[in-house]
């Protein structure tokens, strides 16, 4: 099980996809994912690059929980929305947690809970 959150999950994307040997993984959780370049924080354009491949990916990981919040300042819900319909599953919605970050009030996902058992 890997869980990664924000620039994470691209990083995590990169290296599964990047892997050229047999591999599965029980699970993947994205937090507040994205493939794509942040209007928020353009000095991250440089490591943001499209054409992610995740096709490999998709296929060797068992369960892909992504998760997102409607109300993130810095990865817009479409962009979320967006991996995880390439990654062929529907993105999960927690009201009211920006970017899930302890000055956003979250300090705790037990959420999560559930889909790392």
């Amino acid at each position: 099980m890997v869980i990664a959150h924000s620039l994470g999950c691209l990083a995590v994307l990169r290296y599964l996809s990047s892997l050229r040997t047999d591999w599965n993984l029980g699970g993947l959780v994205l937090v507040s994912g994205f493939t794509r370049k942040l209007p928020a924080l353009p000095e991250l354009d440089g490591f943001i690059t499209s054409g992610l491949d995740v096709s490999t990916v998709r296929q060797r990981v068992q369960k892909i929980p992504v998760l997102r919040s409607d109300n993130d300042g810095l990865v817009p819900s479409a962009f979320s929305d967006e991996l995880a319909t390439l990654l062929g599953v529907k993105a999960h919605v927690q009201s009211g947690a920006g970017h899930f970050l302890a000055e956003d009030g979250v300090t705790e996902l037990p959420r999560l809970l559930d889909w790392i058992q």
